[in-house]
């Protein structure tokens, strides 16, 4: 019989409360996706979603599970292997200005433990340009099977600030 791994089994917690929250009208999923990278024998889960009253930030969770990690689990080499979680808001803007408040606001929640980041990038065409700014959070301890509740807390506390990022 299968025995499904910790990656799949917080792939499939997060997932099945992501759709929930989606069914629920709370957000909409924008995309997923599912990898096994075959050069590196590694695997990632990715989720994004938006809010229904403000679209122009979308939330993105990526799961990810290294060959050390995976290879640990499934030889029984590793005691509690683990995935690695990061947490992403990106947002189209025509200024390369950025929300300070936001990101004070992540670092705040998130920075004590957890690597937090800001990514601008400007995107120019020969009509155009336009800038995207990404608010990372690169959680630093590895999430096991339980640490669930811990993940499914990240995922309220993306949505309540994304409504926080609604409002201003």
């Amino acid at each position: 019989m299968f025995d499904p791994t910790v990656f799949d089994n917080l792939k499939v917690v997060i997932e099945g409360y992501i759709y929930d929250l989606d069914l629920g009208n709370e957000i909409s999923i924008i995309h997923r996706s599912d990898v096994i990278d075959m050069a590196t024998m590694s695997r990632i889960y990715s989720i994004q979603f938006v809010s229904d009253h403000f679209r122009s930030t979308f939330v993105q969770i990526d799961i990810k599970m290294d060959q050390q990690q995976l290879a640990g689990e499934l030889l029984q080499t590793i005691n509690n292997p683990g995935c690695v979680v990061s947490l992403t808001f990106v947002e189209d803007s025509k200024s390369q200005d950025y929300d300070v408040f936001f990101y004070k606001k992540l670092k705040k929640n998130w920075s004590g433990n957890h690597d937090v980041k800001l990514i601008s990038i400007k995107e120019q065409t020969m009509s155009s340009i336009k800038y995207i700014q990404k608010y990372q959070v690169n959680f630093i301890s590895l999430f096991g099977e339980d640490d669930l509740e811990e993940l499914l807390n990240i995922v309220d506390n993306a949505i309540l600030l994304l409504r926080m990022k609604s409002r201003n």
